[in-house]
């Protein structure tokens, strides 16, 4: 549902006239010599590695690419559908550093990799496991991708992403993830893993990302072709210009993922936002950053293709106020720009750089807020509740009446977080702030944790798979 129409039609139609002059006058870099021939058999100009896309083949990958399909969890409770309507909400992605409030900024770690996969398989609210929610950095980094996928599927049983790191390791993340549903063929219909190539903005793509498109698309798998890009530094600083920018690399690699497989399952992903312009780095707390996912949501919805809308972001440094007020804009936008899946949706802090294990049970609160404001307001004869207000009358109490106890708990969203007692009962339980709460609580969900069931078997396949490597 699109909720916030930032622009009129027109000048969204505008944007993506733009974006086609772009693609076949100006031309996109592509490094890839494989994805070049694919792409020249399909009626693209090829000039060197430029590549200058034809109106109509762009605007046959768009129908092509289906506007509802299913991720399959190894748990069926935790399928999740990718349509345009509904969100659906993943991890942490691409943090080297973790943080917490008892060992403070550092290396991310096998271990710390592990806790945050076992505290996003036991947050309700989180519905897809994240590739890289922190960098293993103690791992090889030949070894990490399919380390990852390996510790993601024997500690949770969600959906999950895998390595666009090349055509090598996203097929092994692809193959490897395929052997608890029975192998690659029994996946091809039934997409278990999803992914996140990335253009190299301005107008570009290099061999690693483009492999990646590949590798997902020959085997049936979502990818969300992705472009995160800078108003002011690697895009014109107006943000009509990045999105038109943005939107045109987007739309380049959804058209060779249509070219090796009409109908592969694909989100419109795009992440842009402004340049700090006294300093240069990325700001991902703006509100240009809302701004443009908004305008991204349009985009996605005229082309009735899932969208990707970031989550809770920050700029902040640690877990303190910046955090959550930028969180929760950054949060809010997702909504109001009907975001279909929603990565980085918890615990990103300092501009993707660091995961805090806290923030991440704060912004599971946020999106249970925000998941309650979805559901909207169901209006029939039981809820107008003529006859309830009628019995009770002016003057009476509707708190003990059944229709109360009947309706309040599907009605009202339920806070696992929030604390609102009364300040002498706050202050008598210790007076503490929700950040110490909150480091409660993920020890509580590690120290409880329970292994969801891996068979001794398909355990063994996955290592020897990987030895084998």
């Amino acid at each position: 549902m699109q909720r916030y129409q930032m622009i009129s039609q027109s000048e969204l139609e505008q944007i993506h006239e733009n974006s086609l002059r772009i693609m076949e006058n100006i031309g996109i870099i592509m490094t890839h010599a494989p994805a070049l021939e694919i792409l020249k058999k399909h009626g693209v100009k090829i000039d060197g590695k430029k590549a200058f896309f034809p109106r109509a083949l762009v605007e046959e990958a768009i129908k092509n690419s289906p506007s509802s399909y299913t991720i399959y969890g190894r748990d069926p409770e935790k399928n999740v559908e990718i349509n345009t309507e509904r969100a659906a909400y993943a991890g942490p992605y691409g943090s080297p550093f973790v943080t917490d409030l008892d060992k403070g900024r550092r290396d991310g770690k096998l271990e710390d990799f592990i806790n945050i996969v076992k505290i996003c398989d036991r947050l309700e609210n989180i519905d897809i496991q994240s590739h890289i929610s922190c960098e293993p950095q103690d791992v090889a980094v030949k070894e990490r991708p399919t380390a990852m996928v390996y510790n993601t599927m024997k500690y949770s049983a969600k959906p999950l992403m895998g390595s666009v790191y090349g055509y090598e390791n996203a097929k092994h993340c692809i193959e490897l993830a395929a052997i608890p549903f029975g192998g690659l063929d029994a996946i091809k219909e039934k997409p278990v893993i999803a992914s996140i190539p990335c253009t190299l903005t301005p107008l570009s793509y290099d061999d690693a990302q483009l492999g990646a498109i590949m590798a997902y698309a020959e085997t049936g798998q979502p990818q969300l072709i992705n472009s995160l890009s800078m108003a002011g530094m690697t895009t014109p600083a107006t943000i009509a210009g990045l999105v038109s920018l943005q939107n045109a690399e987007v739309l380049a690699g959804i058209v060779l993922a249509q070219c090796i497989n009409p109908g592969t399952p694909v989100v419109y992903s795009a992440s842009g936002s402004n340049a700090d312009m006294s300093s240069g780095s990325l700001c991902i707390g703006s509100p240009e950053d809302a701004v443009v996912s908004l305008l991204n949501g349009q985009l996605a919805k005229y082309y009735q293709i899932p969208c990707r809308i970031s989550g809770a972001l920050s700029d902040a440094k640690i877990m303190d106020s910046q955090a959550a007020y930028e969180s929760a804009i950054t949060l809010m936008m997702t909504q109001m720009a009907g975001g279909n899946f929603i990565l980085h949706a918890a615990g990103i802090i300092e501009t993707y750089n660091c995961t805090s294990f806290e923030k991440l049970i704060i912004d599971n609160e946020i999106i249970g807020n925000l998941k309650r404001i979805d559901q909207g307001v169901t209006v029939n004869e039981e809820t107008l509740a003529y006859d309830v207000i009628e019995e009770v009358g002016p003057g009476g109490v509707f708190l003990t009446h059944d229709h109360t106890v009947e309706n309040f708990r599907d009605e009202f969203y339920i806070p696992t977080l929030s604390d609102r007692k009364p300040y002498e009962q706050w202050a008598d339980n210790g007076a503490l702030p929700i950040e110490k709460v909150a480091n409660a609580k993920w020890k509580k969900i590690l120290a409880d944790y329970e292994e969801p069931a891996l068979p001794a078997d398909v355990d063994a396949d996955m290592r020897k798979y990987m030895e084998n490597l």
